[in-house]
């Protein structure tokens, strides 16, 4: 079964982007992103679903939203679904063949190695790109998913990191690319909280978010996010902490916060931190992964080098005047626009999958990758 745009016929020289995707994170906000700029720009193209889960993918609703094209890889050849990776593999060395898509371009681990093996099996043709989203080194069955990605990147045309850390482990040749929002119908936040936004897991370190609400008992701390560490922070009974949940629109919540917290151990570029600053919302950091690329201290937010100076900086931004806040935000909106928005960055891509899609120079803000 093909879904919503799939429906309308399957373009030769389409563009892919292929993901495996169930709840909605930090890859997949970047896919939407990647996908409205390619659409924004008429080149044709197509989000590929690699596994069809028993619910529906959560980035399917926003792709519904914005008309972007979407099918799951099964139904693209009328085949039953499958989860196994070699059957997957198989089934897009058939798309392939039988569509002629101009590149595929892929997210995750295992999109990855499913379409490296799948375009260099099948075409010579259609490009093959991979973006390396993660900063962490994971556990589990997972781990050797990455180990697989980044020892076959040497299959792809175009390896495109989002951080010099991601970049560092891969062992071939890659481009650093930022990360990117739309700042179409960007409101900009008059709000006060001071949040911590993203899944409650270790390497996102909302632990620490929790330690600096301790230091400032005077002030409340919002979480907004959901995963394995919430019984651990709610057992924690910091009085000042409110638990917001997972949130399945967070353009509901930005308006109400002034400030954006990333405590993380492990990062690339995460987009959290673009879409609170799109929205005039400065970011407290601790100096991790390309976030040195996005914040300039004091100017746009502040970035800080250990857990200490992240609660100093924190008494700064407590004690800023309204006007220093007005600036501040002015500061962060600018900064996205220039050099990490899709008008900045997504020209930059299209020349990767053809050497026919150049868009005009004055589209493109921010240095070539």
């Amino acid at each position: 079964m093909t879904y919503k745009s799939a429906s309308d016929p399957i373009n030769p020289q389409e563009v892919w982007l292929l993901l495996d995707s169930l709840t909605f994170g930090g890859i997949e906000t970047h896919v939407l992103e990647l996908a409205r700029g390619i659409a924004f720009y008429k080149v044709p193209l197509r989000v590929i679903l690699v596994t069809r889960f028993k619910q529906p993918s959560a980035i399917i609703a926003k792709l519904e939203q914005h008309n972007i094209p979407y099918s799951y890889l099964h139904s693209l050849i009328n085949e039953e679904s499958h989860h196994s990776l070699i059957r997957q593999t198989f089934q897009l060395r058939k798309a392939i063949a039988q569509f002629n898509p101009i590149a595929v371009h892929a997210h995750g681990y295992k999109a990855s190695i499913i379409s490296k093996l799948a375009v260099k099996t099948t075409t010579e043709q259609t490009k093959q790109i991979s973006t390396y989203h993660a900063g962490e080194v994971p556990k589990g069955k997972v781990r050797l998913y990455d180990w697989l990605d980044r020892y076959s990147s040497f299959l792809s045309d175009y390896s495109l990191c989002v951080s010099p850390e991601i970049q560092a482990r891969l062992p071939v040749k890659s481009l650093f690319l930022n990360n990117f929002v739309s700042t179409d119908g960007s409101i900009q936040s008059s709000g006060k909280r001071i949040a911590f936004v993203g899944r409650l897991s270790h390497e996102k370190g909302p632990d620490r978010f929790l330690d600096l609400a301790q230091e400032h008992s005077e002030v409340a701390f919002y979480l907004y996010g959901d995963g394995p560490m919430i019984d651990d922070l709610r057992d924690r009974n910091i009085s000042n902490v409110r638990f917001l949940g997972f949130q399945a629109n967070m353009n509901h919540c930005w308006g109400d916060i002034g400030l954006l917290v990333i405590s993380s151990r492990y990062e690339g570029l995460p987009m959290t931190a673009l879409e609170a600053m799109s929205r005039g919302i400065p970011v407290l950091t601790l100096n991790i992964g390309a976030l040195e690329r996005l914040i300039d201290h004091g100017h746009n937010g502040w970035i800080s080098d250990n857990t200490e100076e992240l609660a100093l900086f924190l008494d700064e931004w407590l004690n800023t005047t309204d006007s220093e806040r007005e600036t501040l935000a002015e500061n962060a909106k600018e900064t996205i626009e220039s050099q990490f928005s899709t008008e900045a960055v997504v020209p930059q891509i299209l020349p990767l999958y053809s050497k026919h899609l150049i868009p005009s120079s004055s589209a493109s803000k921010s240095q070539s990758i």
